[in-house]
């Protein structure tokens, strides 16, 4: 039986994507062919009931449902030193830590955290490039928005640290992954003990943000439907063009309002202090207007 030992558990819109692709580029490492599988948060999301922390996840982002789809997805390692996953979902899910500790309990995790408040109009902005029907940030990012109440890191960080070793989990800080990916690749791979060595390329953007040109063609990219359509009877040369299409599609996004952010900052000022203590580190790059 073969199961992952590293998880990228988080959060969503802080560079999960990147770290999968540019770790899925070395030899060493096997990544789970479906990026979200997410599946010890989905008996979560079936009977979501903690309606403080947010909406309750969509099920069709649970792409392995039982125990049996989760180890078929792992099929394909062979000799690689390092088996992993990104899903996003568990660092939502109340019960994921425990899930996880109970089937994994050696299973070294990964976290990407970003200012709060960016990640919120990030999510926003995710909405609106899906042809979603959107308002303004003024009506859509306020204290009682799922994006916003997604941004309270530290009791869903917390509940980690109880579960697992300290040695077991690596944070990083999203905005200094921004400006040297690199340097935290490296840092990533030792400690997931493969070869350092090996660069993967870390030029490309993935998830790149902007707003839809045309709301209905965005729509009809982000169709789940019609993805697991094209994915199935597509060679890969077409969807490759069918995404620089739809990067076509994107105009420059709207700035993050200043007076939306700085409110936002305060609501997660508390929190953000909670998160240093736990983390051991100085996060005033997020409260400092970085």
């Amino acid at each position: 039986m073969t199961l992952p030992n590293f998880m990228i558990i988080g959060v969503a819109k802080a560079g999960t994507t990147s770290l999968y692709r540019y770790l899925d580029q070395h030899p060493q490492v096997f990544m789970c062919p479906v990026k979200g599988t997410n599946f010890f948060g989905y008996e979560d999301a079936r009977a979501w009931k903690w309606t403080d922390q947010g909406d309750p996840p969509l099920l069709r982002h649970f792409q392995a449902t039982t125990f049996e789809e989760y180890e078929a997805l792992f099929a394909g390692a062979s000799d690689e030193i390092a088996i992993g996953e990104a899903s996003p979902q568990y660092f939502r899910c109340p019960t994921a830590a425990r899930r996880i500790h109970e089937c994994i309990p050696d299973v070294k995790l990964v976290a990407s955290l970003r200012n709060p408040a960016d990640r919120a109009f990030s999510g926003f902005l995710m909405r609106t490039r899906r042809g979603e029907a959107v308002k303004s940030p003024y009506e859509e990012l306020t204290p009682q928005a799922s994006h916003v109440r997604e941004g309270f890191y530290y009791n869903r960080l917390k509940r980690y640290f109880d579960t697992f070793a300290r040695h077991q989990i690596k944070v990083y800080i999203f905005e200094e992954f921004k400006e040297d990916p690199a340097r935290i690749v490296v840092d990533l791979l030792d400690f997931l003990r493969v070869d350092t060595s090996f660069v993967p390329d870390t030029s490309a953007r993935h998830n790149p943000s902007g707003v839809p040109k045309s709301r209905l063609l965005s729509r009809l990219f982000f169709n789940p439907t019609l993805i697991r359509i094209a994915k199935s009877v597509l060679p890969e040369g077409m969807q490759r063009t069918a995404k620089r299409v739809q990067r076509q599609n994107l105009r420059t996004p709207p700035k993050f309002p200043a007076d939306v952010r700085a409110e936002l900052l305060d609501l997660y000022r508390e929190d953000i202090h909670k998160l240093e203590v736990l983390l051991d580190r100085d996060l005033s790059i997020w409260l400092n207007g970085a």
